[in-house]
């Protein structure tokens, strides 16, 4: 039961900034590790410091404190991340 009237699958890469926040956590993250830049630590430790600079950069809330209680939606959460203001 396959759908075969699909049409074919099309990528687009759109290449974004980060926002100030998104900038500012990124920052933290590299200079509290920056040990781990320089190939001072094992591999693992590298690996996770880079799953952190990832989840910044699809979006700044995904760490707990940095979005202001009480927790509501609206336009912040666009706001604050790049990619969902273009």
């Amino acid at each position: 039961d396959v759908e075969k009237d699909l049409p074919p699958k099309s990528e687009m890469y759109m290449f974004v900034g980060m926002t100030g926040l998104q900038k500012e956590i990124y920052k933290g993250i590299l200079s509290k590790n920056i040990d781990a830049l320089n190939g001072k630590v094992e591999k693992l430790r590298l690996v996770n410091i880079l799953m952190q600079l990832r989840k910044v950069c699809n979006h700044p809330y995904l760490f707990e404190g940095v979005e202001e209680q009480p927790f509501v939606e609206g336009e912040h959460l666009i706001d604050n991340c790049a990619k969902l203001r273009t």
